[in-house]
């Protein structure tokens, strides 16, 4: 048992750093590409290709999200093993993982070629009573295209984080980014043009990155299919298959529902906030430029650091379901205090360094003495954000995927409230009060939900380090 349990610790730190790793680049890349895009399409139109995102967000909410944190969570409980015979990273110990990823790519691809067909018939209509922007309408139909590659890759990282193996989705991440950004620095380098030919070039560099990962994740995976299995999993638990597709089905409709009111919560939020300030008494500019502050400013910078918190907590779902399904509460245990304590650390201490140095990040990054107030208001945000992420991922873990809709559907009504009932009373510090009061509602609910696991087992005697 000390050896699996060593075993799965090290995958889930090994796990985590090559995940953050690839966070870091992929976002540093990021960066440069929106300057790059931003010199070369002008504001306008990089305005313009911004809005196709809300499109993308929801439809992968939909084939993709919850499908491959439901592929992750089931492949780690179904394929649990004893404690004598160690887990294949690749799954070919466990044949029961193929069929649970069978069984996603099938929902998946029959969701995203559903949606492929209904922006291509409905994207004029989608881009100018939705997006209020007619000229969306041939990006919308370009990027439709990626929505069954992005699903199959969504799929299969999926399947690797349940085996808890993080090299091959972190490497899909970068061969995405790589992809993306050298299809278009070639062809606007290459082939000068005007703006909204370049636009276009650039949604369909997403649809290029999206095909060389997906071609890249699907290498890897019949590469790995090839490698000999040392000792077959003879104590894998059976599944019949019609109960396993239940389950799949159902555990996937609960987190895309999830993630589906979340996003349409976000997107309620991004179209009050204006109009509440106007009401408060803004002009339409300045409640502009105040929600550009927070929403482009502020929060990046205090999003960033939760590049190592999101990829511990992706790690640490398959964990808790493979420890859960072979019964080890004591090891679900360690994972629930050892990530609370690490996700506190991080976050104190990103919160007094955003106290110290708001004002001067608002000076010296932004030039806006706004937005170095707001840094340190939010700056108390950090510990709860940060916690309540890792948090609900360990729920899930658990399979209690209801608890974690209905944390996430109070806390984001909380913060909904406060928007449309005080913004328009007391202005945009009352958001600001209410985001933080959402988030520990949120973070509250979660160790609640978690308490038995925060208890002192007093019939055991203080394990040593």
């Amino acid at each position: 048992m000390s050896f699996n349990m060593q075993f799965l610790q090290n995958k889930i730190i090994k796990g985590t750093l090559i995940l953050t790793v690839a966070g870091f680049i992929t976002r540093f890349l990021g960066f440069f590409y929106r300057i790059f895009l931003a010199d070369r399409l002008g504001a306008s139109l990089l305005g313009t290709y911004q809005l196709i995102f809300p499109v993308y967000g929801i439809a992968f909410t939909i084939y993709g999200a919850g499908i491959q944190t439901a592929i992750s969570q089931i492949i780690a409980s179904s394929c649990a093993v004893s404690d004598k015979v160690p887990r294949n990273d690749q799954g070919n110990a466990c044949p029961t993982a193929r069929r649970i990823l069978a069984y996603g790519l099938g929902i998946s691809l029959c969701l995203s070629l559903t949606l492929l067909t209904l922006i291509q018939n409905f994207a004029g209509t989608i881009a100018t009573y939705l997006l209020l922007e007619p000229s969306c309408t041939p990006y919308l139909r370009i990027l439709s295209l990626l929505f069954p590659f992005c699903g199959v890759s969504a799929c299969l990282n999926g399947y690797y984080y349940g085996l808890q193996n993080a090299k091959v989705p972190a490497m899909t991440q970068i061969v995405e980014q790589f992809s993306r950004l050298g299809f278009v620095f070639l062809i606007l380098c290459l082939y000068p043009m005007p703006p909204k030919q370049g636009c276009i070039v650039a949604v369909w560099g997403l649809v290029v990155g999206e095909v060389v990962s997906n071609l890249y994740v699907i290498c890897q995976f019949i590469h790995h299919q090839k490698i000999p299995v040392k000792k077959p999993g003879s104590s894998i638990r059976p599944f019949r298959r019609d109960r396993l597709f239940r389950r799949l089905l159902s555990v996937s409709i609960t987190l895309t529902g999830t993630k589906l009111v979340v996003s349409i919560l976000n997107s309620t939020e991004a179209v009050f906030i204006p109009a509440a300030l106007r009401m408060y008494g803004y002009s339409a500019s300045d409640a502009l430029a105040l929600y550009g502050i927070l929403t482009g400013m502020v929060l990046p910078f205090l999003l960033f650091p939760s590049s190592i918190t999101n990829s511990i907590a992706v790690m640490l779902l398959p964990a808790v379901a493979d420890s859960q399904a072979m019964g080890q509460q004591k090891q679900v245990k360690r994972y629930v205090t050892t990530s609370t304590l690490y996700c506190l650390l991080i976050g104190f201490l990103f919160t007094i360094f955003f106290l110290l140095f708001g004002n001067l990040i608002g000076e010296l990054c932004f030039h806006n003495q706004t937005a170095g107030s707001f840094l340190r208001i939010l700056s108390w945000l950090c510990p709860f954000l940060y916690l309540s992420t890792t948090l609900n991922s360990i729920i899930n873990g658990l399979g209690k995927n209801r608890q974690t809709f209905l944390i996430t559907v109070v806390s984001q009504s909380i913060k909904l409230c406060s928007l449309v009932f005080c913004v328009p009373r007391f202005g945009i510090y009352a958001y600001l009060i209410g985001i933080l009061a959402s988030q520990i509602i949120m973070t509250i609910l979660s160790c609640l939900c978690l308490r038995q696991y925060f208890k002192r087992d007093s019939s055991q005697s203080i394990e040593r380090i």
